[in-house]
């Protein structure tokens, strides 16, 4: 089981860069690129963090393959 997600396609369907992203939530844009990348699993926090910079599900971001 992998935790898979669209971060990319959200933050770039809105225009949004990692560097901006990453100043909004308190994470370093290396963690938001290998998340993006699928290189390392997201923690609870983060998965949290980023739904709600996005006003959206966890779920809509996150889901597990």
């Amino acid at each position: 089981m992998a935790v898979v997600n669209n971060l990319e396609e959200i933050r770039e369907s809105r225009g949004i860069i990692q560097d901006d992203l990453a100043a909004a939530t308190g994470f370093c844009t290396r963690t938001i690129s290998r998340i993006e990348r699928g290189k390392c699993t997201p923690s609870a926090e983060f998965m949290l963090r980023i739904s709600a910079y996005f006003n959206l599900l966890v779920e809509d971001v996150f889901h597990i393959e």
